[in-house]
């Protein structure tokens, strides 16, 4: 059984209304603009710790890209013991992970995460 990676985003497409007293529109600071791309005002940068990923019963967690193409870094105390492209593999949950980057960690959790998606290993010891 194979089942693609971005069957398992859920996304119904419901808009939430906005509280009592918020702005619909962003406010963009278009001053920002440098070379055509917005900076920092628009960081698209997510910070995790490894201990908030939740690994499936093998010790496995596989990250997709949504398409909004964010920068993640996922910071740990656990050392890296090997990285990778992973050959054809089949998560516990039936994803098909064969292609995808991997980290092995020191207590046996292996991330694996999509091609294309910008990952940052950060050690804080």
């Amino acid at each position: 059984m194979h089942i693609d990676p971005k069957d398992m985003i859920v996304d119904d497409g419901t808009e939430l209304p906005m509280p009592d007293g918020t702005q619909a529109v962003a406010d963009l600071d278009f001053g920002a603009v440098e070379g055509g791309g917005l900076t920092s005002s628009l960081d698209q940068t997510v910070t995790l710790t490894l201990g908030e990923l939740l690994p499936d019963s093998n010790g496995e967690i596989v990250i997709v890209n949504g398409g909004d193409d964010p920068q993640l870094q996922i910071v740990t105390e656990l050392k890296l013991l090997e990285s990778g492209v992973a050959q054809d593999h089949l998560t516990e949950s039936g994803l098909q992970v064969g292609g995808f980057n991997y980290w092995v960690f020191e207590d046996g959790t292996k991330l694996f995460y999509a091609p294309g998606l910008s990952v940052e290993l950060q050690h804080h010891i």
